[in-house]
Order: structure tokens, then C-alpha cells, then sequence
């Protein structure tokens, strides 16, 4: 691994703040800012056409970097098709994790998905008939 050396300036506050989290996670600062880093780095995903999803803060940016307005089905949704990503998410799996204890008609669930494609791009979700959603 090659070592990528940062030079930052940052304000006392802020300095104060990083060396007590450092100190409160037992770690050096420098490890410290390597995990906050990494965590960063691993937390968001890419998808085709530019399109990336951050998990650390639930939100879909387009190739913009311009953040994309879902509700909170659809984002959940997204979150659900893309934490199985390349495997198909069954229909009855995504009523019992998305709707809980609701009711979800296949034509509720067929508009989600719509909307999400609408707001984003068509060949985001891949749909299995009669089986379920993916994302490859």
C-alpha cells in the first residue's frame, strides 16, 4: 500500500475535538483520521451512469454530485435492493423489510420502483417477474 501524506489546517476547536475523540476511540490521531477516512471511502457505492449512494447518509447523488429527492419508502427501498446488490430481492422480503406490517400490493411496489427509475435512470433496478428487484 502506498502511503498518501496530507497536510490540513484545522481551527483550535477542532483540533481539541480530534484528540479527545481520538483519545476517547484509544487510537492516535493519525489512525483515527485513517478510520474516519476509510469509513467514509467504503461507506459510499457506485452505480452506472455516475450515480453514487452514500450508506452514512442514506442519500443517492446523481452525475452531478447533486443529491437526489427520494421519500422514505423509496430510499429505503434503494437501501434494501443495494445492501444485495447483485442478488435478487424476493417480493415478499421487500413487504416484510420496506412496508413491515402494512399492506403492499405488487402495483404499490411496481410505482416505487417506477418513481425511483423516473428520479434516477431506467436500468438502476432490474426486475425478475413475478420473483422480485435487483441492482447488478
Amino acid at each position: 500500500m502506498e502511503n498518501l501524506i496530507l497536510d490540513i489546517e484545522i481551527d483550535e476547536n477542532a483540533k481539541e475535538s480530534l484528540l479527545k475523540k481520538a483519545l476517547k476511540s484509544e487510537l492516535s490521531v493519525k489512525e483515527y483520521i485513517e478510520k474516519l477516512v476509510v469509513l467514509d471511502i467504503n461507506s459510499t457505492i457506485d452505480l452506472e451512469n455516475d450515480y453514487t449512494y452514500n450508506y452514512n447518509l442514506n442519500k443517492l447523488y446523481d452525475n452531478f454530485n447533486k443529491e437526489v429527492s427520494l421519500t422514505k419508502i423509496e430510499n429505503a427501498l434503494l437501501e434494501l435492493l443495494l445492501k444485495n446488490k447483485g442478488k435478487i430481492v424476493k417480493i415478499e422480503t421487500i413487504a416484510e423489510v420496506i412496508w413491515k406490517d402494512k399492506e403492499m400490493t405488487r402495483f404499490t411496489l411496481r410505482n416505487k420502483i417506477k418513481s425511483i427509475r423516473d428520479k434516477s435512470f431506467y436500468e438502476l433496478i432490474v426486475n425478475h417477474s413475478n420473483i422480485g428487484y435487483c441492482i447488478n
